[in-house]
């Protein structure tokens, strides 16, 4: 576990502000708690630098197609950052089968022509990112209520006070504190070393190696997941 008093004193201390063994002055509490949210904040619009994909599991209701997501919404969870994947769970005779459901952008979803559609389960969903209440429209429109289990990033907490505990995955500590440092060295009048800034860049670069997502390489035989030219819908959804 860490504070964030840890991570501005490591901080602080990279850019010769204080020194080992030094107390934080109620000035640079302040300023470097207010930094390292701001950095967090930042940092939590990059998905390569998060490590909180979460799953939240969800329920569709029969006939309804579009779903505020966010505190207080139909779906009343954190506003995900992004979305990294997601499925409708059936239980049709007993034996539990996830179907995928694919994400797609507004070009792709206005090229469907009949949106109203009705289909056991949503096969694709466009992921509005309004504010504060983002919004999923899927399609096809489930005809049955159904378990919808969605995986996002979320936002990295922000600290509230210099005590709170936080647990991070190994190396997020270094990479916080020497990124911290590069961002409060302007307000110190100091100058990051060269070491430094390699140093910042390295650590997050690590992280974000970490975060990443292995690229699919399987295949499928067109028999095995049915051919385009064989699927009647096009003619419904224009091609997509």
């Amino acid at each position: 576990m860490t504070t964030a008093y840890d991570i501005i004193h490591g901080a602080l201390r990279k850019i010769g502000a204080i020194a080992v063994g030094e107390t934080l002055a109620p000035e640079d509490s302040t300023t470097g708690l207010e930094q390292l949210n701001a950095m967090l904040d930042l940092w939590s619009t990059q998905h390569l630098a998060v490590f909180n994909n979460t799953e939240t599991v969800l329920q569709l209701q029969a006939g309804k197609a579009s779903y505020s997501v966010g505190a207080g919404g139909d779906f009343d969870m954190p506003r995900p950052l992004r979305i990294s994947g997601a499925y409708t769970r059936l239980s049709p005779t007993g034996t539990t089968v996830d179907y995928a459901c694919a994400e797609v952008d507004y070009s792709a979803y206005a090229r469907i022509g009949l949106k109203s559609q009705p289909g056991p389960w949503p096969k694709v969903m466009y992921f509005n990112t309004s504010f504060p209440l983002a919004e999923i429209i899927f399609w096809p429109v489930p005809s049955q209520n159904a378990e919808f289990h969605l995986w996002a990033d979320m936002v990295f907490s922000q600290f509230m006070d210099l005590t709170d505990d936080v647990v991070l995955p190994q190396g997020y500590m270094l990479a916080l504190q020497a990124n911290l440092a590069l961002l409060l060295a302007p307000e110190y009048g100091v100058a990051p070393s060269p070491g430094l800034v390699q140093l910042a860049r390295s650590t997050k670069k690590s992280l974000k190696a970490l975060n990443a997502t292995p690229t699919a390489t399987s295949t499928y035989d067109g028999v095995l997941v049915g051919a385009g030219a064989n699927d009647a819908g096009w003619i419904l959804n224009g091609g997509f």
